[in-house]
């Protein structure tokens, strides 16, 4: 190893971490990492599983990774998801906590604004609406309920605080991943040590399914008796 290699390896925070790798980067860690995997890690490493109760994608395809900005509203107040999409960088992932499930913070609109702006997706702890236009969009949007009915542009809440969302507590800069089985937070200082562990379940995994294709019982495997 270089002198520059290791200093640089030193040097290597959580949020360095995070930043090496851009929205455009993380197309081999979303092929392979899954939200249920990264909550097994989450559990290994915090005794929390990280999920976000209750949140899903409203498309089964939608995937999400990136660093969270997040956004501190009521469900009567949309105005305030806007300002969070002009106050988010490229490649982050909005997070939206309201006191409501309803009426929705956010629409059809509020996605192409969000898509232009370059953020990778939208996750609201409360409820969206345009459904059809998202999908048409293809814009990653996770929402715990959807409804047709929307509040007003009030913009009275706050950005990039921290949020609470059910059990868990976002803050801004915090690790977000989300699948068709949910959405994952795993705080900023630890996503490092977290994506390690996330890969070394993967790859136990691997090595199970292998097991299984050669017709190993998975009580042996187990080693359940």
């Amino acid at each position: 190893m270089g002198k520059n290699e290791k200093v640089n390896k030193e040097k290597l925070s959580p949020e360095s971490f995070l930043d090496q790798f851009s929205h455009k980067s993380y197309k081999f860690l979303r092929s392979r990492i899954t939200t249920s995997q990264l909550s097994d890690a989450m559990g290994n490493i915090t005794g929390q599983n990280g999920v976000l109760v209750g949140v899903k994608a409203v498309k089964s395809s939608f995937r999400i990774m990136g660093k969270a900005t997040t956004v501190k509203t009521s469900g009567n107040d949309w105005g305030t998801v806007i300002k969070g999409i002009y106050e988010s960088k490229e490649g982050n992932i909005l997070v939206i906590s309201c006191d409501q499930d309803e009426p929705a913070v956010w629409g059809e609109l509020a996605s192409t604004t969000a898509q232009k702006r370059g953020l990778t997706g939208t996750v609201i702890y409360g409820a969206s609406r345009d459904i059809v236009g998202i999908k048409k969009l293809d814009y990653p949007v996770f929402s715990r309920n959807i409804i047709p009915n929307a509040g007003k542009p009030l913009a009275n809440g706050v950005v990039n605080i921290p949020v609470i969302c059910g059990q868990i507590t976002v803050n801004p800069g915090d690790f977000i991943m989300g699948d068709e089985c949910g959405v994952i937070c795993v705080p900023k200082e630890i996503t490092e040590e977290v994506l390690e562990e996330s890969y070394k379940i993967l790859n136990n995994e691997d090595h199970i399914m292998r097991q299984l294709d050669d017709g190993k019982s998975f009580l042996d495997i187990l080693e359940i008796e």
